[in-house]
């Protein structure tokens, strides 16, 4: 029988996780992060009002102006900034190794305001090592988690 990582958590905090916040970047697991993004459709599509999903993405850059792996340290440091430069209210779920969304329930221009702060934050790009791309999309009436996920997909990101 595969012993499961959950059981390894007394030896390590490496592998700890308590199913709701990742617990080296703390940010919100991707099973957490879907159960989120149904619970703002349904207030969203009750209430009428509208919420935000901003992307982040996030790129180690070398000498040469190519792009290198990001490497532990990069995503720690990056997640930390990240959680620092947001509202607590939203949520921050990281979806891929290199990839996070922040689920931003005052709408648009609260959206807005979360990526100027992004934007004019220097800390975010780890000493301008990190290469930042942006995208946003605004919930619409009628539309499913999945939907607005797809929509976010095909966004083209914007270089930080």
């Amino acid at each position: 029988m595969e012993e499961r990582l959950t059981h390894l958590s007394e030896n390590t905090s490496l592998f700890s996780h308590d199913g709701i916040r990742d617990a080296q970047t703390h940010l919100a697991s991707p099973a957490f992060f879907y159960e989120l993004l149904r619970r703002q459709v349904a207030l969203a599509s009750r209430s009428g009002m509208s919420f935000s999903a901003v992307k982040i993405t996030f790129k180690r850059l070398d000498a040469g102006d190519g792009f290198n792996p990001v490497n532990a340290e990069d995503i720690l440091k990056f997640s930390y900034e990240l959680r620092t430069l947001t509202r607590s209210e939203d949520c921050i779920g990281r979806l891929g190794i290199n990839e996070c969304v922040v689920l931003v329930c005052d709408g648009e221009v609260a959206a807005r305001q979360l990526i100027s702060r992004l934007r004019s934050a220097p800390e975010l790009s780890i000493n301008h090592g990190l290469n930042i791309e942006l995208s946003m999309v605004t919930s619409l009436s009628g539309e499913t988690g999945l939907q607005l996920l797809n929509r976010l997909d095909e966004t083209p990101l914007s270089t930080h």
